[in-house]
This record gives structure tokens, sequence and C-alpha cells, in this order.
């Protein structure tokens, strides 16, 4: 874990507790997650990840979830390679299907952005999943997701829009009368 982690291998061999003890506590972790995370060190794979495209939309969303929580603990642990696989593997799962409700929801959106760094991958993987047609969808949803994640949005948004005229010019100013 030393070699993939830079926070284990600084917890074990630096000064710390941990280094004597050989043990190091992350009691605020899930385990089935530190579970998904070990597996992926030693096989390189994330388990389960078959038969996305079957699975119905609230089954679908709580793989994505338990995909991106393992994205958030590489983070926490420092492991870019687990961050990386993580990442990818949610953005093919999604890619497969490209519909709103294969889209990240709004708790996963929210946990995303409430557990990494501004300028994160994994906020821009969230951003640029939902940069399409479907934005609707999630404005929808938007009571429970963070003001940051919708100002990322409409930058990406707007860096990817064709260079369009300013709407208000390209229409007649009658658009903006009331009738009598």
């Amino acid at each position: 874990m030393c070699k993939r982690s830079e926070f284990f291998n600084r917890a074990l061999n630096g000064n710390w507790s941990e280094k004597k003890d050989r043990l190091v506590k992350l009691p605020e972790d899930d385990t089935k997650i530190f579970s998904l995370y070990v597996n992926l060190i030693y096989t390189g794979e994330i388990p389960g990840q078959t038969g996305y495209s079957k699975m119905m939309p609230d089954e679908f969303q709580k793989h994505i979830m338990a995909i991106v929580k393992l994205y958030i603990l590489a983070e926490k642990l420092q492991d870019k390679q687990a961050k990386n696989v993580a990442l990818t593997t949610v953005h093919a799962k999604i890619a497969l299907n490209l519909s709103p409700d294969r889209l990240p929801n709004a708790e996963i959106v929210e946990l995303m952005y409430r557990n990494t760094p501004k300028g994160s991958l994994g906020r821009r993987l969230m951003v640029h999943l939902w940069n399409d047609n479907n934005t609707k969808d999630i404005l929808g949803k938007s009571e429970g997701i963070c003001k940051e994640f919708f100002v990322d949005l409409a930058r990406s948004l707007h860096i990817n829009r064709p260079n369009i005229r300013n709407v208000a010019c390209s229409v007649q100013s009658n658009v903006y009368e009331e009738k009598l």
C-alpha cells in the first residue's frame, strides 16, 4: 500500500505512532469502500463491474455512488492510480448509455463536491457529464446541489457553446413586450 498511497507511505515510514504499531486507523471511512480499494490495489480492478447496461436506474446510481466514494477515498489516501481507475470506470459506464437516469444524480454530484478540492478531476468529470442537452434535468434537482457545481457547469457550458451572437440581439424586441 505504501507504494501506491502517499498517505500510507508517510504514516508508516514517518515519525508517527503508526510506524511503530504498523497500524493505521481510519474510523470515519466506510469499510465496504475500503475493501473496494484494497481489491483494486491487489487485482487492478474494481469488483462487480459487469451488467451495468441491464441495471435499473436506482441500482446503477448505487454503483456509481460506490465508485465515487472510492475516488474520494483514493483522494484522501493520495493514490493517483486508484483515482484514475475510479474516474475512468465512472466515465466508461455512463458513456455506454448516456441518458439522464444514468448521469450522476444530485446526491453523487454533491458528495463529489463536498469531499474534493477545487479543481479536482472528479469535479471536472461531474461537470462534463452534465454539460449537454441533459443539463435541464439536473436543474430540476438543484435544491440539493452546491452552488459551486453550477458555477463550474455554467463556465463549461459557456466555453463549449457554439460561437453565437448575444441571444437578446438575435431576436426581435417585441419578444420582451407583454401582450395587450
